[in-house]
């Protein structure tokens, strides 16, 4: 494994900022949840389908992105 190209894949400014905008976007997500859905069963386990698929899309997203430059 490439340590060096990890480190700068995960340093790259579009890679941080979109992870951060991704944490605040799930966040609001979760916020939106407790308020609406609380004391409902299905709640954590939508939260958590809605976590894997934005994790898949991501991954992609980011194995599909240039940063080599």
């Amino acid at each position: 494994m490439d340590i060096q190209q990890l480190y700068v894949t995960f340093t790259n400014k579009k890679v941080v900022t979109s992870m951060l905008l991704l944490g605040i976007g799930l966040g609001l997500v979760l916020s939106a949840m407790i308020r609406y859905l609380a004391g409902k069963w299905y709640m954590p386990t939508a939260f958590v389908g809605i976590c894997l698929v934005v994790a898949v899309v991501y991954m992609y997203w980011l194995d599909r992105q240039d940063l080599s430059d």
